[in-house]
């Protein structure tokens, strides 16, 4: 399972990958040299290449381009990077230090990945950027620096078909799309991805599921679309963010996670950018950089499309009962469960919610929404044993086919 959770994390690398190409040599045009340096900067690695040609129109051509690294997430895992051909045309320098390339090509990209617990590929034949912003980092970068150079912005970033390969089996997705609108600059604006159509074949999940209990659900193969969109905001020391992903299961569900943050300081992402390999975060520095960070919503939403009803009868006879007797008691006991809560103005509502869930399955949603944006800080000192009072302070609400 640890294999697979790898894969996905490594999967999404994959399409992050689109908007940071990287080589190393002497002399490169200064768009690349750009890129190199944002590479080493974050990747602690130099990457090769074969060749870089520039064209009469000012186009460059890498080949050959290959990086070796540790694995993410993994001691004694090694990570390989291969792109057969990277195209950068359209290029424009935009001053101080601000490229901006009209069009990137990417054929052949493959990664492979080798740890204790198995190895896996993923290749991703061809991909490609429209109107990617570059932003060369300086000899002595402020946080600010570090986070620009950090961000792959491009107006758009698409790929075809992925396919990742691990434990004998061929996970695949139709490919993944991007889209951005904001400031080249700092990099602050809005954004919206979607990764289509990923495959779990039969075989896979009969691995993943040795009781089998999916394909008893009537899930023998999975299809998934990972999708979101969000919002990001860059002061001179200080940043905020908004977003919301999607996780869709083809005739099961869709899981909808959102958050909102701010007076995030700059500072804080310099420090942690400046964690290497498995180096610990020096509390001392870290803390007095966090408790003042706001967040307004965390927002987890369920929204069923027909695994419910078929989940019901299961668990229903997992207890020794009839489908229609779990459901009745479903809310006394939720009620007994979160008596503990001191709360009984929210137990009512949760128990009204779910009751009206399992009786028409369409949607539960729970948020965190406080008046006012509530600080880390302040998260950090709510009282353990007034458990009411800090759901009321963190405006928990719970609600049911809205």
């Amino acid at each position: 399972m640890r294999l697979v959770k790898r894969s996905a994390l490594v999967l999404i690398l994959a399409t992050s990958l689109a908007g940071a190409t990287s080589a190393w040599a002497a002399e490169e045009p200064p768009l690349v040299s750009a890129i190199l340096k944002n590479w080493e900067t974050q990747l602690q690695t130099k990457p090769t290449y074969k060749s870089v040609t520039t064209g009469s129109d000012g186009s460059v051509v890498i080949d050959g381009l290959s990086a070796n690294m540790q694995a993410p997430g993994e001691d004694e895992g090694k990570m390989s990077l291969n792109v057969a051909k990277v195209t950068l045309s359209g290029i424009t320098d935009k001053g101080n230090g601000l490229f901006e390339v009209a069009a990137a090509e990417y054929n052949d990209t493959t990664i492979e990945v080798g740890s204790r617990e198995g190895n896996f590929t993923i290749s991703v034949p061809k991909s490609s950027a429209e109107y990617w912003y570059v932003k060369a980092l300086g000899d002595n970068p402020s946080p600010t620096d570090l986070l620009r150079a950090s961000m792959n912005v491009a107006k758009k970033m698409s790929s075809g078909q992925m396919t990742l390969a691990a434990g004998g089996h061929n996970f695949t997705a139709d490919g993944y799309e991007m889209t951005w609108d904001g400031d080249p600059v700092t990099g602050a604006g809005k954004s919206d991805f979607k990764i289509s159509n990923i495959t779990v074949p039969e075989a896979a999940v009969a691995a993943l599921d040795s009781s089998g209990t999916l394909k008893q659900l009537g899930y023998s193969t999975l299809s998934f679309d990972i999708g979101g969109n969000g919002t990001m905001d860059i002061g001179s020391d200080k940043m905020g963010f908004d977003f919301d992903i999607a996780y869709a299961g083809k005739d099961m569900a869709t899981l909808k996670i959102g958050a909102g943050a701010g007076e995030i300081p700059l500072a804080l992402v310099g420090q942690l950018q400046k964690l290497k390999d498995e180096a610990q975060p020096d509390p001392s520095a870290l803390m007095p950089l966090v408790q003042g960070i706001q967040v307004s919503r965390v927002t987890l939403r369920f929204e069923d499309k027909s695994i419910t009803k078929k989940v019901l009868p299961l668990l229903a006879a997992m207890q020794g009962m009839d489908e229609a007797t779990m459901v009745a008691n479903a809310g006394a006991m939720l009620q007994l469960g979160l008596a503990e809560l001191k709360n009984p103005a929210f137990t009512q509502k949760a128990v009204e919610a779910v009751n009206a869930y399992l009786k028409d399955p369409r949607s539960l949603t729970i948020v965190a929404k406080p008046a006012q944006p509530i600080t880390v800080q302040q998260i950090m000192t709510l009282d353990p044993n007034n458990p009411g009072a800090a759901l009321d302070q963190l405006g928990v609400s719970i609600s049911a086919n809205d």
